[in-house]
C-alpha cells in the first residue's frame, strides 16, 4: 500500500514538472518537454539505485511514476484529444488513488517487507543473524527505524523450517494492530523461518496470527 502511494506521488510530480516548464518557456514544443521529464525521471531512478535498500526504493519507484506521465505525454502528443485524455485521466486516477488508501488507511496501517539483505537497521540485521544462528527463537520483536517508523521481527522457529511467511493484511482496532499472516512451505532454506515487517504506525497492543490459529507472543 505505502509504494503505492509513492507510485501516485510520483505521478503527481510528473504533471507538476510538466506545468513547470510553461511557466519557464511557453514556446518549448512538446516533445522537449516530454525529453525534460525523461531526464527527471530517470535521474530519480538512478538515485534511488545509488541510495540502495529500502531507503532508496521509494525514490526509484517516485521516478518511475514521473516517467509514466512522460510516456503517457509522448503518446498525447500525436494529439491534443489524446493529450488533454491522458492527462485528465492521470490526475483524477492520481487523486483517486491517494484518495482511496488515504480511506483505508484510517482503519488499517501502510506496511511493506524488507528484504532479508536490505540496508536496515544494524540492531535488526545483528537480530536476523541470531535467528538463524539460534533456531529455538520463536516469535516477535520490535525495533525502532528510520523517521519513527517500526519493524516487527517474526521468527516462526526450526521446526517450522523449509516454510515461508505472507503478511495478508494489518488491522487497527481500538488501541490494537492486527498482523494477520500466512504460512506455507516452499522449501525455504532458512534455518529460523523470518519476516521483516515495517509499519508506519503501530498501535500499544499488537497481535500476530497465522491462519491456522496460532498466536505468536513478543519477544522480550
Amino acid at each position: 500500500m505505502g509504494l503505492m502511494i509513492v507510485y501516485l506521488t510520483g505521478l503527481l510530480l510528473g504533471i507538476g514538472f510538466y506545468a513547470l516548464t510553461f511557466y519557464f518557456s511557453k514556446e518549448m514544443d512538446g516533445f522537449k518537454r516530454v525529453a525534460f521529464l525523461v531526464v527527471v525521471s530517470l535521474t530519480t531512478v538512478v538515485g534511488g539505485l545509488l541510495i540502495g535498500g529500502f531507503a532508496g526504493m521509494p525514490v526509484s519507484l517516485m521516478g518511475a511514476g514521473i516517467l509514466s506521465v512522460a510516456f503517457l505525454l509522448w503518446i498525447g502528443e500525436r494529439g491534443p484529444l489524446w493529450k488533454k485524455a491522458m492527462l485528465t485521466l492521470t490526475v483524477l486516477g492520481a487523486f483517486g488513488g491517494l484518495s482511496y488508501i488515504g480511506l483505508n488507511q484510517l482503519n488499517g496501517s501502510s506496511f511493506n517487507v524488507a528484504a532479508k539483505d536490505d540496508r536496515l537497521d544494524p540492531d535488526i540485521n545483528k537480530y536476523y543473524e541470531q535467528l538463524q544462528a539460534d533456531p529455538n527463537i520463536r516469535g516477535w520483536k520490535l525495533f525502532d527505524t528510520y523517521e519513527d517508523n517500526k519493524a516487527i521481527v517474526l521468527s516462526l522457529g526450526g521446526e517450522m523450517s523449509g516454510n515461508n511467511i505472507e503478511v495478508l493484511g494489518i488491522e487497527k482496532k481500538s488501541g490494537r494492530t492486527d498482523v494477520n499472516i500466512r504460512t506455507f512451505a516452499n522449501q525455504s532454506k532458512e534455518a529460523n523461518p523470518t519476516i521483516i515487517i515495517l509499519l508506519d504506525k503501530l498501535e500499544p497492543f499488537v497481535q500476530i496470527k497465522d491462519t491456522d490459529g496460532t498466536v505468536y507472543e513478543e519477544i522480550e
